[in-house]
């Protein structure tokens, strides 16, 4: 078989792995020689060994609060409930008011998490003034750590506003380097201005998080867009999400991308980058019967932050006594 990896090929690009040294071609032949399950055990005890080391067994706990502000794409991603055509899946994504912003953070932050992250819809044309708006106004009621997450929305003087005012990591999701499968995933955004912004983030000493996506190309474009990280050194948090069909959108009939696969996903990303904040990303407001396993996260070297509350305009998730309880009978302390 072409993609055969041998067991001497797996453990030599396994003990690369431990040393932080890996390129594409290792991280190909660890994704592929971990089809085999004593294999993939391996993996992740390797990767959760590296995240012990660096970042210890105390988990934090976050928030997201969905959606700040309007998403402005036109088009849709393909794979986003606002590009379907059913108006109960669409309506899932409708923005906040303010009002309604500050009572989910009011929600949240009566819940004992560690951080808030404050997750909005991508505006090319810019969305400072809400944003900042938003900001002055949560500050107000809660002093958790701020998170934002609106891609390449906000202007570089808003970029060095949030920075003075401690909000960490700005988010901007790449889910895929490859420009083709961009194009194709999400024809109303821009790659090459995702790409900017998070440049420019790192030119003003902010913080950056970034969201991979399993499902939208081939297994070597994923890793190629995971490692793609390395170019952004200010990266502190780097997720993972998995691509499940939504009713209604471009894609509903599209095959969706495998926990299992996105489990050895992040195990290699933990191998690559050992002191970063890495897990699987949230998509329960659209699959709540593939709620993500907390202990096969951090079995593969996951954490040390999870989402724990969601808060969407019509829906509030709040899954931190089952994350405490799995994160406790894994070994590890739940911050308080």
């Amino acid at each position: 078989m072409r993609n055969r990896v041998s067991d001497r090929a797996f453990e030599a690009a396994l003990d690369r792995g431990r040393s932080a040294d890996v390129d594409l071609a290792t991280a190909l032949t660890l994704f592929r020689g971990a089809g085999r399950r004593n294999r993939s055990e391996r993996l992740f005890r390797a990767a959760a060994e590296v995240r012990d080391a660096n970042l210890g067994r105390t988990l934090k706990l976050t928030a997201h609060l969905h959606m700040v502000t309007r998403c402005e794409l036109s088009a849709s991603c393909k794979y986003c409930s606002l590009s379907s055509t059913l108006p109960s899946v669409s309506d899932e994504r409708s923005p906040l008011t303010l009002r309604e912003a500050v009572q989910g953070v009011r929600f949240v932050a009566s819940k004992g998490v560690d951080s808030i992250v404050l997750v909005g819809g991508t505006d090319l044309e810019g969305s400072d003034a809400q944003l900042r708006r938003l900001v002055t106004r949560v500050r107000e009621v809660t002093d958790l750590d701020l998170a934002v997450d609106v891609g390449p929305s906000l202007s570089e003087r808003t970029v060095r506003w949030l920075g003075r005012a401690g909000i960490s990591p700005i988010y901007c999701s790449m889910e895929t380097i490859d420009a083709g499968v961009f194009q194709n995933a999400k024809p109303g955004d821009n790659l090459a201005a995702r790409l900017r912004f998070m440049e420019m983030v790192e030119r003003c000493g902010g913080q950056l998080g970034n969201i991979v996506m399993n499902g939208l190309g081939t297994t070597e474009s994923l890793l190629r867009t995971v490692l793609a990280t390395r170019r952004f050194p200010h990266t502190t948090h780097l997720h993972i999400s998995t691509f499940h069909p939504v009713a209604g959108t471009p894609w509903a009939g599209r095959r969706p991308a495998s926990l299992r696969s996105s489990l050895k996903v992040l195990a290699i990303a933990r191998l690559a980058f050992p002191t970063l904040q890495i897990g699987l990303a949230e998509v329960g407001v659209e699959n709540p019967r593939e709620l993500t396993s907390v202990a096969s996260q951090l079995a593969a070297g996951g954490g040390n932050t999870l989402a724990g509350v969601l808060v969407y305009k019509r829906a509030r998730m709040d899954n931190l006594g089952s994350i405490r309880a799995q994160a406790i009978a894994s070994g590890f302390t739940v911050a308080e």
